[in-house]
């Protein structure tokens, strides 16, 4: 088996909500959208008492991998022929003398046993969040984005770049667990899976905490950058993000690493880094 690696790219999505945008749309919302959270509090609070403390912009992780699949291969068969009618006895085909049979139904049929040979193609595209966790991520596809050409000095001023938790070894193994599939077959003459695209691409995120100051209560409410979504219970990120972000870490494909992106590890496998032909 050959898995052949297109060059890894990073992608910054460009933002369509700006972050003050985002706070006007919040604080029209803001009551609904706290008391919502924290509705064990029975008391609706005024607009006035709801006070936004501290926000954060943040970029955050995911993957996208695009993986075509071929494989070349032969497998016996045997082919049953009906017949006429029941009044034959047997047939001469492809210089062999072959007899007819009744079966149980009353049809009459010969058989004859021969070699399929096979071509099968298939394309595909998966999305992962930075947790490595599979999710259909393919909304934010159609969005703008400008290539990230050094991963190692991408810092945006002002904003925080969230470090994915899963790197590419971890992603790519998880696609190879769905597309590397048993091939019923005596011979198989190739067996290629071309990963056409290998990106990680990181959108905006804004988090914005919220105190309900005559209950003493926050709550934190990230807003989508790109689509505008809301989600409440979200976290502050800026302490908890340790260490930096360069190209070697994130993608960490090797060689060597090989037999780790394969299900089973004894399958014989050649790992080649190169641009993938697009066209094939």
């Amino acid at each position: 088996m050959d898995i052949y690696l297109a060059d890894e790219r990073a992608f910054h999505l460009i933002p369509q909500i700006s972050l003050e945008v985002a706070r006007d749309r919040l604080e029209q919302k803001k009551t609904s959208l706290v008391t919502g959270t924290l509705g064990a509090l029975i008391a609706r609070p005024k607009p006035e008492d709801i006070k936004m403390v501290s926000f954060e912009s943040r970029l955050e992780a995911f993957w996208s991998i695009n993986v075509f699949v071929h494989t070349v291969y032969e497998r016996s068969h045997t082919f049953n022929v009906p017949v006429s009618g029941v009044e034959v006895h047997h047939v001469t085909a492809l210089g062999q003398d072959l007899p007819v049979t009744i079966n149980t139904k009353g049809g009459a049929s010969f058989s004859f046993n021969g070699v399929e040979h096979c071509i099968d193609e298939s394309r595909q595209c998966f999305t992962f969040d930075a947790t490595g966790t599979k999710l259909d991520l393919s909304k934010y596809q159609s969005f703008a984005k400008s290539e990230i050409a050094d991963l190692g000095q991408f810092a945006p001023e002002g904003v925080l770049v969230v470090p994915p938790q899963a790197h590419a070894t971890t992603v790519v193994r998880a696609v190879m667990a769905e597309v590397i599939k048993p091939v019923q077959a005596q011979v198989i003459h190739e067996e290629r899976v071309n990963v056409e695209a290998l990106d990680i691409n990181f959108r905006p995120v804004y988090a914005l905490e919220y105190e309900w100051v005559t209950k003493g209560k926050r709550v934190i409410l990230e807003f989508d950058g790109l689509t505008g979504e809301v989600h409440t219970g979200g976290k502050e990120l800026h302490d908890q993000i340790k260490g930096m972000i360069t190209r070697d870490l994130i993608f960490d494909l090797t060689a060597d690493a090989a037999g780790m992106i394969v299900p089973g590890g004894s399958i014989a496998v050649k790992l080649v880094k190169a641009v993938v032909d697009r066209g094939k």
